[in-house]
């Protein structure tokens, strides 16, 4: 049961848009109308305009692990569906291409990743030799695999790195001594304990950033709607701020769209997620560029783009001169 929900802690994206549409919804099996109720709190009362905000405005997981569908199919459907794992991001690739895309909100930077291994691996240095397992080649975890095993002093040339499949691949792969350590995500790491084997390496220490759930949006149109963008924002960062003040009500979110009701992992993936989701999703050019250099491992043509063009950050610098995350903190605290 515990393999299930990991697609939740693969790349955040999901789990936090599960978490504010419970916002919007009130955490009930009420209708998808309620959705957009929330935004009325914030003065977002959209009306024929709902298609274009969810078409124009789409929270998309920029590590390549994003929704399928839209926060109206979430709330119809009450179910998620499969996620892409690769880090060739339709919204990098269009950037790269010319197209007018941006991000504007970032709440979750940090990498989920661990490579985790046999008990009898103590250290980098005794993975020369070994063998490795990654979802596929050239997917995300192929070249994580690959940059962590740099920053760790080893080249790939030292290990023998295998495509071995979905989580449960690679955890038998493990059991059965077929590989010596693969790479997981964020509630992976408590089925792998669970099963005995150990993290070597914790991708959220290393020098890399990789914006796992924000807000995509073109240009154009928030450029002509920057009344509408501002009240969508704010909607969506109250559901952060509800999510850390109030757990009761986050984990009964998590029942309803996570495929699993084992209070242990839903409060792992709780806490996971109250410890690194920010309150003040300011997106940076610093973690695009991070980004750009993971995606130019695979595909090279990238490694000139202007990463501070693909980050629209005044949004965000916005709503906090205004006193709106002064105006967050003193109602659900910091």
């Amino acid at each position: 049961m515990l393999l299930r929900p990991t697609r939740v802690g693969a790349g955040g994206g999901n789990l936090f848009h599960a978490l504010f549409i419970g916002r919007a919804c009130g955490g009930a099996g009420k209708s998808k109308r309620q959705l957009w109720r929330n935004f009325r709190l914030h003065g977002a009362d959209v009306g024929r305009q709902r298609s274009a905000v969810v078409r124009e405005i789409r929270p998309r997981s920029q590590s390549g692990l994003h929704l399928r569908r839209t926060a109206q199919h979430y709330v119809a459907h009450r179910r998620q569906r499969a996620i892409r794992q690769s880090l060739r991001h339709a919204a990098l690739e269009a950037y790269q291409r010319g197209a007018d895309t941006a991000l504007i909100a970032s709440p979750l930077n940090q990498l989920e990743h661990s490579l985790v291994v046999q008990n009898t691996i103590a250290s980098a240095e005794q993975l020369r030799g070994k063998v490795l397992g990654m979802i596929t080649a050239g997917s995300l975890t192929d070249i994580l695999l690959r940059e962590g095993l740099r920053l760790n002093g080893i080249s790939e040339k030292d290990v023998t790195i295998l495509p071995v499949g979905d989580l449960g691949a690679r955890l038998s792969g493990l059991q059965t001594g077929r590989v010596h350590g693969v790479i997981i995500a964020g509630i992976q790491t408590l089925t792998a304990s669970k099963m005995g084997f150990k993290t070597l390496i914790d991708y959220s220490k290393l020098p890399l950033e990789i914006a796992g759930s924000g807000i995509l949006v073109r240009r154009s149109y928030v450029g002509k709607n920057p009344d509408i963008t501002i009240r969508f924002l704010k909607a969506w960062i109250e559901g952060l701020y509800l999510f850390k003040a109030k757990p009761d009500f986050a984990l009964n979110v998590l029942k309803k769209y996570v495929a699993s009701q084992d209070i242990e992992v839903l409060t792992t993936i709780y806490g996971l997620y109250k410890e690194k989701l920010m309150n003040k999703p300011t997106p940076t050019a610093r973690v695009a560029k991070s980004m750009l250099y993971l995606l130019s491992r695979s595909s090279p043509e990238v490694a000139g783009v202007n990463a501070e063009g693909f980050i629209e950050a005044r949004f965000v610098n916005e709503l906090e001169s205004s006193g709106f995350f002064e105006e967050m903190n003193q109602k659900y605290g910091k």
